[in-house]
This record gives structure tokens, sequence and C-alpha cells, in this order.
């Protein structure tokens, strides 16, 4: 019986943290949708990291307060050892 709170524990855990990444939008649906704007942040992430591009957009959406993003543009130099991102922030 002592498992139970357990389970239940790492179900509210994972539930809390899907909740915090923030959503890919298009230019079309943040008009539509009349999404205000916290503006445009670059996020860079090294390659021989864990985290990938998209998770480090995430977590800085997360960090932000936005509930929705918009990739501007992505670029890596020559040798692929960092890529960056220009995104802009919704809420």
């Amino acid at each position: 019986m002592k498992i139970l709170p357990l389970i239940a524990a790492a179900l509210f855990a994972t539930a809390s943290f899907s909740s915090l990444a923030a959503t890919e939008i298009n230019a079309a649906q943040a008009q539509s949708n009349n999404y205000q704007s916290l503006g445009v942040v670059d996020v860079a992430q090294g390659n021989t990291e864990d985290m990938s591009l998209k998770a480090a957009v995430n977590a800085k959406a997360a960090q932000e307060g936005a509930t929705h993003y918009r990739v501007i543009g992505v670029s890596t130099p020559g040798d692929s050892s960092l890529a960056r991102a220009s995104v802009e922030l919704y809420r």
C-alpha cells in the first residue's frame, strides 16, 4: 500500500512538468489567436550537451512565463558545435 502514494507523486510530477512546456505556433496562429507578445529571445545550445535546442527553447519560455513560441530562425556554425534559435515568446 505504500507504493500507491509514490506512483501518485510520480504521475503528478510528470503532469506538472509537461504543463510547463510551451507550444510552438506559426505566425498565422499568433495573429488569429491574439496572443500577447513577450518579445524576441535568442537561445543557444551546444551539441555536446544532453538538452536539445527545442528543450532549451522550452526552458527559456518557461523562465519567461510564455505559453507559446514562434521560431523566427535557426542557425548552426560550419562545425555544428552550437545551434542558435531566435524565437518570439507569447502569452
